[in-house]
């Protein structure tokens, strides 16, 4: 299977299992199951819905306002390399898990992060050959989709070039 055609039934995967855990979920909406609800858990299903919110548009706006066709490394894409693919794991299966609280959820969820995580990993292939050593430099640099490293290691970078000011 080439890669563009893996990359697509990854994405098609993917799809599918957004609508069936979805956070206006179709499942929930029809009663096809009955969902437990701690409150605190709510909470925190949307904290991740509005982390999710914010590291999308944010990629978005790196991409396709500013209209560059060159690596982004600066803003959201200097913390994580793939925000969009990570919004669309906490802001989908994550988020989901945690607002609904249903088992099923779980067993929906886990194929679903495990396509994404798939595809992010093809999409680096692609720019690599792309960007080149640049990329590898880059990819050496910010973590794949692990925010909190990301946002640790940005902090140690602006403090050392604040010292070395």
């Amino acid at each position: 299977m080439k890669q563009t055609s893996k990359m697509g039934f990854l994405f098609f995967i993917a799809s599918i299992l957004s609508v069936l855990a979805f956070p206006c979920n179709p499942l929930i909406i029809f009663k096809v199951i009955d969902p437990n609800n701690i409150e605190v858990l709510l909470y925190v299903g949307w904290i991740f819905i509005a982390v999710s919110i914010t590291l999308i548009s944010l990629s978005y706006y790196s991409i396709f306002f500013r209209k560059l066709n060159v690596l982004i490394d600066s803003g959201i894409y200097a913390i994580v390399r793939h925000p969009m693919y990570l919004g669309w794991i906490l802001g989908i299966f994550v988020a989901t898990i945690f607002l609904y609280q249903h088992w099923i959820f779980v067993i929906i969820g886990i194929p679903g992060i495990a396509s994404l995580y798939l595809i992010s990993r093809q999409e680096e292939q692609r720019n690599i050959g792309r960007f080149g050593d640049d990329y590898k430099h880059y990819m050496q640099k910010v973590p794949r989709m692990n925010l909190v490293v990301g946002i640790i290691r940005q902090v140690r970078r602006r403090k050392k070039n604040e010292n070395d000011r």
